[in-house]
């Protein structure tokens, strides 16, 4: 039997939590209703150019570029499970410079992700594929998140490009080792992925699964404010958050649990000394999925590394303060280039 006192507590509880619900609900529809970003089309801007580039093992890297053909460019590399949209702001164009991006292999339009093992070394050998394509001999390259982890990867593994090639980085809210070690909570987190290793990999065999489960159920507040929370700061843009969930959850499972694994083996911190161009290591004060101490790490192992880290920014740089982002951006590839914007050699 249940007491009357039980039954009102339960009562009190379930309209607590009804009413909370409803708070939540509420606080997110004033956010995007107030949200200077509301009229930003995401997803929907393009380069002037776009072309696949067919990798050996199979795979299809969507490729698309903004600016004059020269051969003095930036590529851009995006995070883990988003995509070349994630530059919405860049691919506007900054400046007169050419600009490169691309979706990693299985990320996106790059399908499919091929044959070749998904590890961070492949994804740099797809680097070092586009920068080939595209013809650049002077190249900036800015890596977001993964991204960064690909560009560091690449220098580390490349040494003739990076000397002959690659110009300068710009390694946006990355890390130096795996990613599980350097995010909010990092220590309790890698230990619980290094336990729960096993089991991950065989949910992750069920992917196909998944992905149907994905499709009937639908994005909530509480995965706005997960993704809030994590990727960036307070008050951040709604409608910024909102895509950012999008993009996530387009990507197919199979992809989000070879990233997982992907993570575990990378580790560049016995590199960083030997990467010999100048680097500008990029962080935001409440980045909760690479913490600021990680870009710090990084710029101060670096021969030429310099730092610069957002007050108020979470992970999102590229889109949180894309204003003074771009035009940071701007300066540094003008900086450090080696040719004038005709792209004939400075003397």
């Amino acid at each position: 039997m249940i007491w009357p006192g039980r039954v009102v507590t339960l009562a009190g509880a379930a309209a607590g939590l009804v009413a909370g619900i409803a708070t939540e609900h509420l606080v997110v529809r004033r956010r995007r209703t107030e949200d200077p970003e509301a009229g930003q089309a995401f997803g929907a801007r393009r380069g002037q150019r776009a072309h696949y580039l067919v990798r050996p093992d199979g795979a299809s890297i969507y490729v698309e570029e903004t600016g004059p053909l020269r051969t003095r460019g930036v590529v851009f590399v995006h995070g883990s499970a988003l995509r070349t949209d994630q530059w919405h702001y860049q691919l506007a164009g900054i400046s007169d410079h050419r600009l490169v991006f691309y979706d990693l292999r299985g990320h996106g339009r790059s399908q499919p992700k091929g044959g070749a093992p998904f590890s961070v070394a492949t994804l740099a050998e797809d680097l070092a594929a586009v920068i080939q394509d595209a013809g650049l001999d002077e190249v900036t390259l800015v890596g977001h998140s993964l991204g960064g982890m690909i560009a560091l990867e690449l220098c580390h593994e490349w040494p003739d490009l990076m000397r002959t090639r690659i110009n300068s980085l710009v390694l946006c809210n990355t890390t130096y080792r795996p990613a599980t070690e350097t995010m909010i909570g990092g220590a309790a987190i890698a230990r619980l992925e290094r336990i729960t290793r096993r089991p991950l990999d065989l949910v992750g065999s069920q992917h196909l699964r998944i992905d149907r489960w994905r499709k009937v159920v639908k994005p909530s507040d509480a995965l706005f404010w997960a993704v809030s929370f994590a990727g960036f700061a307070p008050g951040a843009s709604a409608r910024q958050v909102d895509f950012t969930c999008d993009m996530l959850a387009d990507t197919p499972s199979d992809v989000i649990f070879d990233l997982f694994k992907a993570y575990r083996d990378f580790d560049v911190r016995h590199a960083l000394g030997g990467i010999g161009v100048p680097v500008l290591v990029v962080g935001g004060t409440h980045d909760h999925v690479t913490l600021p101490e990680a870009s710090e790490y990084i710029a101060a192992r670096l021969p030429q590394g310099k730092l610069k880290v957002f007050e108020g920014c979470g992970h999102m740089a590229m889109m949180e303060r894309h204003h003074e982002f771009n035009a940071m951006l701007d300066l540094w590839i003008e900086h450090t280039s080696n040719t004038d914007r005709r792209g004939e050699a400075r003397s």
